[in-house]
């Protein structure tokens, strides 16, 4: 197997991501528990607020750092590499630091009308120290991906989600919190915690790893280095900036429209909990996988792009597209069946099986979207990227208050809102992508062979475990036996179509 190869460096991101994806959402669920949905809705508006601030940072920055990096590697061009770590590192410090102040002098503002809540206003204080550090570790974590160094970026992520864990479930269990509020402050400072030991590591490797080669600083600086920064970053910057105000407005609006169709203040914030702190974290599951492949498809595509081997974009870009829907596809039929069981196992509330079961359908669809991004990114199409985004989002935002508040649809004109948006994008996306590369897709094999398998996964379920329908009354043990053996029968069937590309077992 080729080591610089796509497969062989999603492979290893898909096996650190597992174990990032799991302890965090091992997190989500202790939350959740200790915590209730009031609370967890408390701490997704604040991230929400974190992500408005950090737009000028970690929207576009640390793409442009991935891709050019990667370009100037593969070119041999180590004093250029040095040189967009370097000014983009300087940039990012700088402008946290004057977002912090913005943050500072919003803050009982955003308390008093975002939160609903004064006491929320140390919370708001505690954003600062994760505004500046998350920043910075982007930046670094986009060095490491363009250098091909996939395994320190996952390590910091891995110590940083392991010491938020360890600090938030621990204070919470001691301290025990009375109010919706501490308990939303103590997961801020678990936030910052996390972030200060991810730098940390990524800064002490950089220096490790990277730190002691010399480069020769008489070379002549490539001119249009600093354009092409700019050139990425804005429109990527534009479409986080949109994006993220559209994701807050998001956590703003669905609460507010919630009870414009009747709903109590704690009943909507409690269904807001249940759908952004509960059900995504089902949904975004197989962005375990796409996120590697859309970093890994940003750097691979980039280099060919730069070395002019167009020919072979096009098999990256199919592999990708049916990796995605070889994950996807299972797991949204295990969703759409085993929704009471899969809440009753996590959450121990059946409330937020219905949501579970409705968002289960959108699965395949939002982790394809993820992964035509990363493709648009590494082709040069961010902007094509940046205004499908921004068309998505702004129809969302359109339909749910349009929706949400009329009480004929409530809490279901966010589903409505949601499944729109998100085939509006794709849709775009396939366009965009079909006017810059050949595809030849073969739609058999990466549809209907995984929603065969699917089925028959299911299928074996029924027959020879616990009825389906009466799993929450069997013991974590059983389930988790009963979803391993699914698995087996999926995989089984796989293998029987041919279904899984050569391309993830066979060595060059």
């Amino acid at each position: 197997m080729d080591k610089n190869g796509l497969v062989y460096r999603s492979i290893i991101m898909v096996i650190m991501n597992f174990f990032i994806r799991i302890i965090g959402f091992v997190y989500g669920i202790f939350l959740s528990r200790l915590l209730g949905a009031e609370t967890l809705g408390l701490i997704q508006i604040a991230n929400s607020t974190l992500m408005v601030f950090l737009i000028l940072t970690t929207s576009g920055i640390p793409t442009s750092v991935t891709k050019l990096v990667a370009e100037e590697n593969s070119k041999g061009n180590h004093h250029n590499v040095e040189k967009i770590y370097k000014s983009t590192i300087l940039f990012n410090l700088f402008t946290s630091i004057g977002l912090s102040l913005l943050l500072l002098i919003f803050a009982e503002f955003i308390a008093l009308n975002v939160f609903k809540n004064k006491d929320m206003l140390v919370g708001i204080y505690l954003l600062i120290p994760a505004l500046i550090i998350i920043s910075l570790s982007n930046i670094l974590r986009s060095y490491f991906y363009g250098m091909k160094n996939m395994i320190t970026p996952s390590i910091a992520q891995i110590i940083e989600h392991t010491t938020r864990f360890i600090f938030v479930i621990g204070t919470l269990y001691y301290l025990k919190p009375s109010s919706a509020v501490q308990g939303a402050i103590i997961a801020i400072i678990g936030l910052s915690l996390g972030e200060f030991f991810d730098l940390l590591w990524s800064v002490a490797n950089k220096n490790r790893l990277y730190g002691s080669k010399t480069y020769n600083l008489r070379k002549k600086e490539n001119s249009t280095l600093y354009p092409k920064i700019l050139s990425i970053s804005l429109p990527l910057t534009i479409s986080g900036f949109f994006e993220v105000i559209l994701m807050s407005s998001n956590s703003i609006l669905v609460p507010n429209r919630l009870m414009a169709a009747g709903y109590s203040n704690i009943e909507a914030m409690s269904i807001f909990g249940r759908i952004m702190g509960m059900t995504m974290p089902l949904i975004t599951l197989p962005f375990i996988v796409t996120s590697a492949l859309s970093i890994n498809l940003i750097t691979s595509l980039s280099e060919k792009m730069a070395l002019k081997r167009y020919k072979g974009l096009g098999h990256d870009v199919q592999l990708s597209v049916k990796i995605t829907l070889l994950i996807s596809i299972p797991l949204m039929v295990l969703y759409i069946t085993l929704s009471n069981p899969i809440a009753y196992f996590l959450y121990k509330d059946l409330l937020v099986a219905n949501y579970i079961r409705i968002m289960g359908y959108s699965t395949v669809f939002f982790a394809l979207q993820h992964t035509l991004t990363g493709i648009l990114y590494g082709i040069g199409k961010q902007t094509s990227a940046t205004i499908n985004r921004i068309t998505g989002r702004i129809l969302r935002i359109l339909l749910i208050y349009i929706l949400v508040g009329d009480s004929r649809f409530g809490v279901n004109g966010f589903f409505v809102a949601f499944f729109v948006s998100i085939f509006i994008t794709i849709l775009l996306d396939v366009i965009s992508l079909k006017n810059s590369i050949k595809l030849n897709l073969n739609f058999i094999d990466i549809i209907f062979k995984p929603l065969l398998a699917s089925l028959f996964m299911v299928g074996f379920m029924y027959k020879f475990t616990y009825d389906i329908n009466s799993l929450e009354l069997a013991s974590p043990l059983a389930f988790l036996s009963t979803l391993f053996l699914a698995a087996l029968a999926y995989i089984f069937i796989l293998v029987l179509t041919k279904a899984i590309p050569k391309r993830l077992y066979k060595y060059k």
